[in-house]
């Protein structure tokens, strides 16, 4: 009687786990794919050889060939991935690179400070003023160091001055933030307000609701100062939640000596942190006793955002890393760890299942599906090339659906980035999302209604918020603004002229800058209406 070859079905097994780790499109799991594919065609090449010898006793070819086959495409596949992984992450370093090139050239003095060793004292200007006494503390973005913080608004005249009383003087603890950024000239801050122990206390800057977390951004690599503050603006228009900001004038103070226009830093923008709160992201409280539904269901907020980050976070089917914001990766339970990454895995279940089209037991039971179409309408008008991939927040309330929201880190969007066809007014972002990112529209698309309402949705905003003679009006308001300030940044920063990091466009001016990024967006409106019909009416 014939046996079958054990070697074949060692084969196929091989095979197929090899199959199941291409699939995750995970380094690891794709690294450890290889071995077994070699293994599973020389177990199979090898059942198939020793079943041919002895026919009479063996049997199993079929099992052989099938396993030495998959093992082939498992090696093809998995090389395939590995290579794409490598072209990906060099497409990701180049903007770092450039940083860090630039941060060379700076301390080589490629960017000297030219402003002049005169006293601040009677500085004023028609953006807040923020002086930030470090009193020579290194600043880094592991150890928060504490500063004295002074805060100057505008007063009746539309002016801040250094000759007056600030709005606000305590302290408060500072430490470098991003990821790419963190390696330019001109640094971010993570700011929290403090009181005279250090605890962390709720204030009340620049007329913004009170809290205590804050951060400090840096345009440098954005030339008109604006395209964060437009995209969080355009989001709120949309009625949706965004950082509320606002410009100042940032001296950051390092000796004993008194505040001089050495000091100076240059245009900031102090934006809300995103959290969960009544003024920022209005999310249930979720505290260790909540074990169990419903108080386990929420509030959560995680980030999507670059795998090296040595931080707690979890993996899907289907994508991830997803860091942990609130509650954060310390508070967090194991039970609303585990119930989350469910929750996650139960919609992509949906989302790529055969009835994905099912309001009850579809997508469409997991994913506020208005917030999704809102936060892809954003990322595509304005072709942000880190959206969807990286600093991407998701929400999900308590008895609520799954939020790609609120923005964040708008930087190198309507236009001003090289790579990933950034620059383009032409062509569809969403095309360029990699599985493992929140590419959620390609799958959503195919379902006619979802489609249409997406249409419906764009049709609705282009008569108002997307309106490219608004957007273009509120550029130059903001444009208008800065106009002042906008001139000591460049004396500060002279990159005019220069390209930085990921630039595609460098104008010689900031007007040069506004211009091209109002007639970017005028490019891109009306190739988006090209594929997707003019709103009713036009």
């Amino acid at each position: 009687m014939k046996r079958r070859s054990n070697l074949a079905i060692l084969s196929l097994i091989l095979a197929v786990l090899g199959i199941l780790f291409t699939l995750t499109h995970r380094l690891l799991l794709l690294v450890a794919a290889l071995p077994l594919g070699f293994a599973a065609v020389l177990a199979g090449g090898l059942a198939i050889w020793l079943i041919c010898q002895a026919p009479t006793r063996l049997r199993g070819k079929g099992a052989g060939i099938a396993g030495a086959s998959l093992g082939l495409v498992v090696i093809v596949a998995s090389l395939l991935s590995l290579a794409g992984m490598l072209v990906q992450e060099l497409y990701r370093q180049q903007p770092r690179q450039q940083a860090r090139n630039l941060r060379t050239q700076t301390q080589e003095g490629w960017i000297l400070n030219s402003m002049p060793e005169e006293p601040a004292t009677n500085f004023n200007s028609n953006l807040p003023i923020v002086i930030l006494d470090t009193t020579g503390q290194y600043l880094s973005r592991d150890a928060p160091a504490v500063v004295r913080a002074r805060f100057f608004d505008l007063h009746k005249n539309g002016r801040a001055s250094l000759s007056t009383q600030p709005d606000y003087d305590g302290l408060g603890t500072v430490h470098l933030r991003g990821s790419t950024t963190s390696a330019l000239p001109k640094p971010s801050y993570t700011f929290h307000t403090v009181d005279s122990k250090t605890n962390q206390t709720k204030v009340s800057l620049l007329g913004l609701p009170a809290e205590q977390d804050w951060v400090l951004y840096a345009p440098f690599e954005d030339k008109t100062l604006m395209r964060d503050v437009l995209a969080y603006e355009l989001s709120n228009r949309m009625g949706r939640y965004a950082p509320r900001t606002r410009y100042v004038e940032l001296f950051a103070h390092d000796s004993q000596s008194p505040l001089s226009l050495r000091d100076y830093a240059g245009v900031y923008v102090l934006v809300e942190k995103i959290k969960r709160g009544e003024d920022r992201v209005k999310i249930a409280k979720l505290g260790p006793d909540d074990r169990s539904e419903p108080g386990i269901t929420g509030g959560y907020i995680v980030k999507r955002d670059h795998s090296e980050r040595s931080e707690p976070c979890f993996h899907t089917s289907h994508g991830g890393p997803y860091f942990y914001v609130y509650p954060k990766a310390e508070a967090i339970t194991p039970e609303q760890r585990s119930w989350l990454s469910s929750y996650f895995n139960s919609f992509e279940s949906a989302l790529y299942g055969a009835d994905f089209q099912d309001p009850r037991t579809g997508y469409a039971a997991y994913l506020d599906v208005d917030s999704f179409i809102d936060a892809h309408w954003l990322i595509e008008v304005s072709r942000n090339v880190d959206g969807f991939r990286y600093s991407s927040f998701l929400t999900k309330d308590r008895g609520g659906k799954l939020k790609p929201e609120p923005p964040w880190d708008w930087n190198r969007s309507f236009g001003n980035a090289n790579y990933y066809d950034g620059w383009k007014a032409q062509g569809w972002y969403s095309s360029k999302l990699r599985p493992t990112e929140i590419c959620w529209y390609g799958r959503l698309s195919q379902d006619p209604a979802f489609t249409q309402h997406a249409r419906d949705r764009w049709f609705q905003l282009r008569k108002d918020v997307l309106d490219p003679q608004r957007i273009a009006a509120r550029i130059d308001e903001l444009a208008a603004q800065l106009d002042e300030a906008q001139q000591r940044n460049f004396r500060r920063w002279p990159v005019l002229g220069q390209p930085v990091t990921c630039n595609y466009y460098v104008g010689d001016s900031f007007q040069d800058e506004v211009r091209w990024l109002k007639n970017w967006v005028e490019r891109r409106i009306t190739w988006m209406d090209s594929q997707l019909g003019a709103p009713a009416g036009r």
